[in-house]
């Protein structure tokens, strides 16, 4: 029993009814929620409104005091009307939806005949409502009445018919029948409107396929396309070096290209890095009937150009290529792979010491946007400076004023993850400077079975500047840039003109003068290393800082350099104004050191890339490197005893030696 509720104000009757989880009738289409029907659809027909008719299932009395949605379950509606949860129904094909709606339509006439109601629905899809709206439902009308039992009577029938219109159905679909008088074109553009469609019917069989063709072998994603089989790849052919910018040398373009490793170069001392091989993809048929096209030209000098001529041109019957990237032609990936694995290349290639990889190759990385290959000797830190770096500061400066960076991408086979913080102090300061601008990095694999390939690479050729004799690139201006950007991001406390603004000061007072810091200098003497030690230095050391003359004279030594961040090697020679020590690739913070720092190098043999005076001038400062001693050398030279004749031996120095030599120091900073 439900209690008695006030009576309710007077509204419009509502209709409830739940959304159908089935597809709307054929020759309706759904439109904001509301049912539209096809011109000439046969269930369009409206009903004459005119008519009396029961409310069919799903409407409610809103003045009932327990309204019945069409969606609750048998015997829970009080009014004792049938319910058919239409979300629970079933369906087999599209003709289940012809029997849901004849059937609503028998269940709504049956509705009519029991009461004067008229419809609040119409099959076209329109909503009404009448005058007069029931309170309530019929509660007295039975299931099992004769008028039900045809009904249902009449539903099995239509099941069945469903049944067997449902597998006609199929049969259509699978062999549509064209009816007479239509062409061949009709009949095209009907099959192929209705298999490009992608939409899916509920009820119907539906099949997919999904992801792409199994002979295809080729994936991409973020540019770079994947090959599981060379053979897979389209024929190249290759181009350049082109001069990047004809005002400035040393940056080249090639286009459709691949690089190997010159795994040679990592087992005999001194172990290099930096040397590539380049596969140069061509159609010439003289080159490709070369058998040795694929062999590498033997380093034995500095390539001057890919046009220069060497000797091993003879021999190899092809050009070498340049410094640090070595030549090999082929007319597919698949031709050099099988080319440098013949017995007789693999033997000369071991001899010239440019065995590459790699040698079996399974799979190829092409990648489409243009990339940049960073070469340099991560075993050598002065070195990757003047090799590397001095070659591209120009175009860097140039690249930064019109804030533009010609490629995508940095791909760098001398240390993977250079340019994301790496620990390697040439990594760092490529990272401090944004070298390459917004290009990002690409991981490669070192699994000696992967080729990388490139559509377009920028190479920045290895030691193209190293001796600076190209005039008019590297200049004040632009080292000078440079240096600015470093010594503020490692925050260094003397700026480059720290000597110049000093010395201002004290011309200007006797004060100032006065007061004037002592000077740093700082040593090193490598000897946690085997070789190049420099012994006894710390008992030099100790002897000078008791005299007199050496007061204002600051004595500070380096232990151990590797064991230094970037940023502490950095701050230790921007605060020194002399810096003494072995010689090696630690003298590279020199560009760290304020302008006017003193530099000397010890050692048996130095031999010196920070020593150029073409670069010390850009750098107005002063060297000085302090060799083995000659014979017949007076006892005050400034000279070194060396333990045996090899270059990198260790040696050591008399205390007059060395006294002559702080005495030349401090006077050069005054």
């Amino acid at each position: 029993m439900h209690s008695e509720k006030p009576p309710l104000p007077k509204l419009q009757p509502v209709l409830l009814r739940r959304t159908s989880s089935i597809n709307p009738p054929n020759g309706f289409l759904s439109s904001g929620g509301a049912s539209t029907p096809l011109s000439g659809s046969s269930h369009g027909a409206p009903l004459s409104s005119g008519s009396s008719h029961g409310p069919p299932p799903g409407i409610v009395d809103p003045d009932a005091s327990n309204p019945v949605v069409a969606d609750d379950e048998p015997g829970n509606s009080s009014a004792g009307v049938m319910n058919m949860s239409t979300h629970k129904r079933k369906q087999s094909g599209p003709v289940d939806n012809d029997i849901i709606l004849a059937m609503e339509r028998m269940e709504q006439q049956e509705e009519m005949e029991l009461g004067d109601v008229e419809p609040a629905f119409d099959f076209n899809g329109s909503r009404r409502f009448s005058s007069s709206f029931p309170n309530t439902f019929s509660s007295h009308s039975s299931m099992l009445n004769p008028r039900n039992m045809s009904l249902a009577a009449a539903a099995l029938v239509l099941l069945a018919l469903g049944a067997f219109h449902s597998s006609s159905a199929s049969i259509d679909r699978a062999a549509p029948i064209v009816a007479a008088g239509s062409n061949a074109a009709d009949l095209g553009a009907s099959a192929t409107s209705e298999s490009s469609s992608k939409s899916i019917t509920y009820g119907e069989e539906h099949m997919e396929i999904v992801g792409s063709p199994k002979e295809a072998h080729v994936h991409e994603y973020n540019k770079v396309r994947y090959f599981d089989k060379p053979d897979k790849m389209t024929p190249m052919i290759s181009k350049g070096p082109i001069l990047f910018n004809q005002d400035m040398g040393g940056l080249h373009l090639f286009e459709e290209v691949c690089v190997t490793n010159n795994v040679d170069a990592l087992r005999w001392r001194p172990m290099e890095t930096s040397l590539r091989g380049l596969v140069y993809f061509t159609g010439d048929q003289d080159v490709l009937d070369n058998e040795k096209r694929c062999v590498p030209c033997r380093d034995t000098k500095a390539l001057e150009g890919w046009d220069s001529t060497t000797p091993e041109e003879a021999t190899l019957g092809h050009k070498c290529g340049m410094n640090g990237l070595h030549a090999m032609f082929a007319s597919s990936v698949g031709d050099w792979s099988e080319c440098i694995t013949r017995d007789e290349n693999t033997k000369l290639m071991t001899e010239y010491g440019q065995t590459q990889s790699p040698l079996d190759v399974d799979t190829v990385h092409l990648f489409t946007q243009p990339t940049f290959l960073l070469q340099f000797n991560v075993l050598d830190t002065e070195i990757s400076m003047f090799d590397m770096l001095l070659t591209y500061l120009p175009h860097w400066q140039y690249f930064r004023d019109n804030n533009e960076f010609p490629f995508d991408s940095v791909i760098s086979h001398s240390l993977e993850g250079c340019l994301s913080h790496n620990h390697h102090w040439f990594c760092e300061i490529l990272h401090q400077i944004n070298a390459f601008g917004p290009a990002k990095e690409i991981p490669w694999e070192s699994d000696g079975k992967t080729l990388y390939c490139f559509k377009q690479l920028f190479y920045n050729e290895v030691g193209y500047q190293r001796n600076l004799d190209k005039d008019d690139l590297v200049t004040k201006d632009v080292l000078g840039e440079f240096r600015e950007i470093l010594f503020r991001k490692f925050a260094l406390s003397r700026r480059r003109n720290h000597h110049a603004s000093q010395k201002a000061a004290a011309e200007q007072s006797e004060v100032e003068r006065e007061n004037a810091e002592d000077s740093k200098i700082i040593f090193y003497d490598n000897k946690l290393s085997e070789r190049t030690v420099w012994n006894e230095m710390d008992s030099l050391i100790s002897k000078a800082r008791s005299l007199e003359k050496y007061q204002n004279v600051k004595f500070v030594t380096v232990d151990d350099f590797s064991d230094l961040t970037v940023a502490e090697q950095a701050r230790s020679f921007n605060e020194a104004d002399a810096v003494i020590m072995v010689h090696g690739e630690q003298m590279s913070n020199a560009i760290f050191a304020v302008d006017g720092t003193t530099f000397v190098e010890v050692g048996c043999k130095v031999s010196s890339l920070i020593g150029n005076p073409k670069f010390m001038a850009l750098m107005d400062s002063t060297y000085q490197a302090v060799e083995k001693c000659t014979e017949g050398a007076e006892g005050n030279s400034v000279c070194v005893v060396c333990d045996s004749d090899e270059d990198d031996s260790n040696f050591t120095m008399t205390a007059v030696a060395f006294e002559n030599l702080i005495d030349g120091v401090v006077t050069s900073l005054q």
